[in-house]
């Protein structure tokens, strides 16, 4: 289908040239060019249309396949990926209201920036990321899973342990203890 586009929109931009005067440049010769301009318009019209609607026909089929594909890389995503991504990250510095994992974000910034990269949309707010994805209980959690605090969210890495951007003074850090203040909920973002 995308071939018979392709040589649609090159009859089209002849047809252009031709109604347009310009065909001696794609090498036509002057007499050629004055029977061809005498296209009824009707038809150029038609063919512009026709050409509009194959091109709209692809768009939506692009569009379509991309949201597979980001569907599909969530599907794929695993807990481990998220807790190897976002522990790369240790280090870097806390910013009250940042995103950005390499020049500071806030608890809730670093979680959602890190579930971004996995094609995931989560807020930029402790509270209503407490809402998002599945709720698991405290016995049930897995690497990848986001331990929601009262003010504060983390990412569980497993044994125990979380990595965060904790405050100003420590930054993006791992903690070894994940429940060192009381939990409000654990909620498994990845599919």
């Amino acid at each position: 289908m995308k071939h018979s586009l392709y040589i649609r929109v090159v009859a089209f931009m002849m047809i252009l040239f031709v109604a347009a005067g310009l065909v001696s440049t794609v090498g036509m010769s002057d007499v050629a060019a004055d029977e061809l301009t005498t296209v009824d318009l009707d038809e150029i019209n038609q063919d512009i249309d026709d050409v509009n609607n194959e091109i709209k026909k692809i768009s939506l089929k692009d569009s379509t396949s991309a949201s597979e594909a980001t569907i599909s890389t969530q599907k794929k995503t695993t807990g481990k990926q998220v807790v190897n991504y976002a522990k790369k990250f240790v280090g870097n510095p806390y910013k009250y209201g940042g995103t950005s994992l390499t020049k500071g974000a806030d608890c809730s910034g670093f979680v959602m920036s890190v579930y971004k990269h996995f094609g995931y949309k989560l807020p930029h707010s402790s509270s209503e990321i407490a809402t998002k994805g599945k709720k698991v209980s405290w016995s049930k959690k897995k690497p990848g899973d986001v331990i929601c605090y009262y003010g504060h969210v983390a990412i569980y890495i497993g044994n125990n342990k979380i990595v965060h951007a904790s405050n100003k003074k420590s930054g993006i850090k791992i903690s070894n203890k994940a429940n060192y203040r009381k939990v409000r909920c654990v909620r498994r973002i990845i599919k």
